[in-house]
């Protein structure tokens, strides 16, 4: 019995079959060992868990066909394909590993910006020559198979038809096209936006991207819940009107005392005596003694061990960020219009604005956002010296230095709003130490030596960081002018192994500890006030309504509800009432006044009933 021969076209495009088949069966292998989301081993896995592996790897292969079509060299675009498969999967876990996040669409901007953050992500490398090494490996092999042959069989039709299907498809992903919700099925894929990490955990890192960016798509249009919102000030009518007359708050200092404003936002600072077995009384003397004449207490932020521009948005605005779904950094997805908050609340009282840090204007893209946020203007790293740099980064002396050049005697008040650079991880090294005093660092106790090596390095960084507040606050402390300082950490440091080894003394999850906050007034003792326990998108009000600054009625509406609504509603960095939301949401709309206005004089207005949404 004679095989029949196979037919003309099959033969014809049966190596295009093979080398599709070899690149998914190579593909499903990486990414099945790369995402443990997919399983491995391969054999292990049933039916379902390989559909997971097929949409994770979908995007990567139609890379490969879109550059196969291109190129006409099979095999180099494989390998490139291969190439953005492992590095993305090596992003998703070095983030994860650092900030206990997943890769996200936002993290897609800092290609857009890789100039200004190569230097601060080689520093994560650290100086082994492997990874160098590695690199240039791969550079080599990629750059011999461009000498690779053109495929004859790519070309004509073929190759216009096949470059054509791969854009159609994957702008068809990007979009989230009707198909493709069928196939990347949120309820089937069990992704929940508010919980990006047990989602990637369920729809494996693609699965989770490609999900997150129509969500993200989906919500970036607000819709406030005005009808919210206007009970919730209803129901506090007679605290607003008490907030919003003149000289109302029982901290204001008489009218036309306009001080000076400093806003540290010290980087990666936390009280390392929340953890198991740290000694009392060591950390932060600084802090500590400046504590007992100011305002301070534990502050929640809306990030953890990274993601310095969330809390940095939450306190130049007043808005929280759970009041956008969906956003993660908000100076990429929402500044893209002007945005209301402390900056602007002050230019239009008279204040000069600047805003201070050592780090390339470009990254976080803060060039854009701090002229959305209103700031005169932004003094970045171009400023400072490499001889400023403290281990990795620019000193916290340094920036000290800068602070005070920038405060005069004379002229209008000013806002200075800094921030840190110093104590930026990693901690796993840091050169230039001085050898003495990090051996000298006490530690908590329960380490072994890698963790002992990582908390030595932050505890130094932080008494650096402590050391200037005590120089700043004793030098603003001595000036003629009127000056209140604000100092906060944006986020606990990222130190892994300590959390893991350790823990916290309250038995609770890192991602759950708070900030220390101080706000401190050169002409007045503020502590008398007792502890005051908050969230970042609440520190603006307070610090306007310490500083006896009016003007802003949405800020003086958060002191009236601070005053009423429960500690730990207000105090809370996510999960806020609906009506909360809807405030904040009319807030960064501009759509806030009509509503106060109709609430504060008496019942609703049909004008405000039929404000569009």
């Amino acid at each position: 019995m004679t095989a029949t021969p196979l037919s003309t076209p099959l033969r014809r495009n049966l190596p295009h079959v093979l080398w599709l088949l070899l690149v998914v069966v190579i593909f499903a292998i990486s990414a099945s060992w790369l995402d443990p989301a997919l399983g491995w081993p391969m054999y292990a896995v049933d039916g379902a868990h390989l559909g997971l592996v097929a949409i994770n790897i979908l995007p990567f292969v139609l890379i490969v066909l879109l550059l196969g079509a291109l190129t006409r060299r099979v095999v180099l675009s494989s390998w490139i394909g291969l190439l953005l498969l492992i590095a993305s999967h090596a992003a998703n876990t070095a983030k994860l590993q650092q900030l206990e996040m997943p890769l996200l669409p936002g993290d897609f901007h800092f290609l857009e910006e890789i100039g200004s953050a190569l230097p601060l992500f080689v520093h994560y490398i650290g100086t082994s020559l492997q990874p160098v090494l590695i690199a240039l490996g791969v550079l080599a092999l990629t750059v011999a198979l461009f000498r690779e042959a053109a495929w004859p069989l790519m070309r004509g039709w073929k190759r216009l038809a096949v470059a054509a299907v791969s854009i159609t498809l994957g702008v068809g992903i990007i979009q989230g096209w009707t198909p493709w919700r069928a196939v990347y099925s949120a309820e089937r894929l069990r992704f929940e936006p508010w919980s990006v990490v047990d989602s990637a955990r369920k729809a494996g890192m693609v699965g989770n991207l490609v999900l997150y960016n129509w969500e993200l798509a989906k919500r970036q249009e607000l819709h406030p819940d005005r009808n919210a919102a206007r009970e919730l000030l209803r129901a506090n009518v007679d605290g607003l009107r008490e907030h919003l007359s003149p000289n109302s708050s029982s901290l204001a200092m008489p009218s036309g005392t306009q001080p000076d404003i400093v806003i540290i936002q010290s980087e990666s600072l936390f009280d390392p005596a929340r953890l198991n077995g740290a000694p009392k009384n060591t950390y932060l003397p600084n802090f500590h003694r400046l504590a007992k004449r100011g305002l301070s207490g534990e502050l929640k932020v809306p990030t953890y061990a990274g993601g310095t521009i969330r809390t940095e948005f939450e306190v130049l605005t007043g808005l929280a960020l759970a009041f956008f779904p969906g956003v993660q950094y908000p100076y990429f997805e929402i500044a893209d219009r002007p945005i209301p908050g402390i900056v602007r609340t002050l230019s239009r009282q008279g204040y000069q604005t600047t805003a201070i840090h050592p780090n390339s204007g470009v990254f976080w893209n803060r060039n854009q956002a701090y002229q959305q946020i209103g700031f005169d203007r932004f003094v970045d790293e171009r400023a400072f010296s490499k001889d400023d740099i403290v281990g990795l980064f620019t000193g916290d002396a340094a920036l000290t230095d800068h602070v005070l050049a920038q405060l005069d005697q004379d002229g209008p008040p000013q806002l200075i709003f800094a921030v840190t650079m110093e104590n930026h991880g990693p901690f796993d090294w840091r050169p230039g130490l001085d050898a003495e005093r990090l051996a000298a660092m006490q530690m908590p106790a329960g380490l072994d030596e890698g963790g002992e090596y990582w908390m030595r390095n932050y505890l130094y960084l932080l008494g650096d960081a402590d050391h200037e507040l005590g120089r700043l606050a004793d030098a603003l402390q001595k000036r003629k002018r009127r000056t209140l300082l604000l100092f906060y950490g944006d986020h606990l440091p990222a130190l892994p192994p300590v959390y893991q080894q350790i823990g916290f003394a309250d038995g609770k999850a890192a991602k759950t500890q708070p900030v220390p906050w101080l706000l401190l007034d050169n002409r007045r003792k503020l502590a008398e006030h007792g502890p005051m326990d908050t969230t970042a998108w609440l520190l603006p009000s307070i610090l306007l309504e310490t500083a006896g600054i009016g003007g802003d009625r949405y800020f003086a509406t958060l002191a009236a509800l601070r005053d009423s609504l429960p500690t730990d509603v207000m105090a809370s960095s996510s999960g806020l009432p609906g009506e909360l939301r809807a405030l904040g949401q009319l807030r960064f709309r501009n759509e806030l006044e009509p509503i106060l206005d109709t609430v504060l004089d008496g019942p609703v207005a049909e004008a405000d009933v039929a404000i569009a949404p």
